[in-house]
């Protein structure tokens, strides 16, 4: 019976928990959007200083919010060669999408980088002044897109992608679009790998945030390699034939490379 007491305490802790992180997340990008990027935007500099001041911003608030949930009990995060992800100037990096919070993680410890996100986001009453503020490049249009991306590595950051689109389905296969392959070919950039694990998993797709699991969620990152798509693609020169190649190459690399992590 006191053990019975105890999970049901521990559980309405842990959903209470996530309710406060996240109401602190989309408040607080609400503030930050209306009260503190304006600010860090009318310093001296060019749009893209500008927009860097808040993306360093952003980086911060990320890690406060990471760290946040590790000091309630709610995920433990191990990045795994962390040297790897400094050194990501001028590079795509991809990775699975397991869990909501994937993206912060990532931009939380990325250097120098910026996201590629949905128009939906952009669009968003809480976080749509987040995006705009931080200069991410929005995916609705292909020439927009095309064009933010090579902006932003001739700036020699990183343009983080997943090439999902969308969180994986829970116990369904991957299947990467042809985007993330099409900006590699036509940007030229090589592609920095990254696997997440998430076990037990939490935050997952078609699941309310208040369903988690029994204990904490221990999310894993695995910074792997650089790919060379030019390298890897026999007809690289045609375009449309490559990406399709390079994006079938992808998703068989990251299939082994889960069975090997899982």
């Amino acid at each position: 019976m006191l053990n019975w007491i105890k999970n049901k305490l521990d559980r309405l802790w842990r959903v209470a928990a996530t309710g406060f992180c996240f109401a602190f997340f989309f408040l607080g990008g609400l503030f930050q959007s209306i009260a503190i990027f304006p600010l860090l935007r009318l310093g001296a500099g060019t749009a893209w200083e500008k927009s860097a001041r808040v993306r360093a911003a952003q980086r911060a608030t990320f890690r406060f919010f990471v760290a946040m949930m590790e000091a309630f009990g709610l995920i433990r995060v191990r990045i795994h060669n962390l040297d790897r992800l400094r050194q990501t100037g001028g590079t795509i990096v991809i990775a699975n999408h397991p869990t909501l919070i994937d993206v912060v993680i990532l931009l939380a410890w990325l250097p120098r980088a910026n996201c590629v996100v949905k128009g939906e986001l952009w669009r968003s009453r809480f976080l749509g002044g987040v995006m705009r503020a931080a200069g991410f490049i929005n995916n609705e249009s292909g020439d927009q897109l095309l064009r933010g991306c090579r902006e932003v590595l001739d700036h020699n950051e990183a343009v983080l992608i997943f090439p999902e689109g969308s969180r994986t389905v829970p116990g369904e296969p991957l299947h990467f679009k042809r985007g993330t392959a099409q900006l590699a070919v036509r940007t030229n950039a090589p592609i920095t790998t990254v696997f997440i694990t998430c076990e037990p998993a939490t935050l997952i797709k078609g699941q309310p945030w208040y369903r988690i699991p029994p204990r904490r969620a221990d999310i894993n990152l695995y910074v792997e390699e650089v790919l060379t798509p030019e390298a890897l693609i026999e007809c690289y020169d045609d375009k449309p034939a490559a990406a399709r190649l390079l994006t079938r190459y992808l998703q068989n690399y990251y299939e082994q490379g889960l069975r090997r992590y899982g």
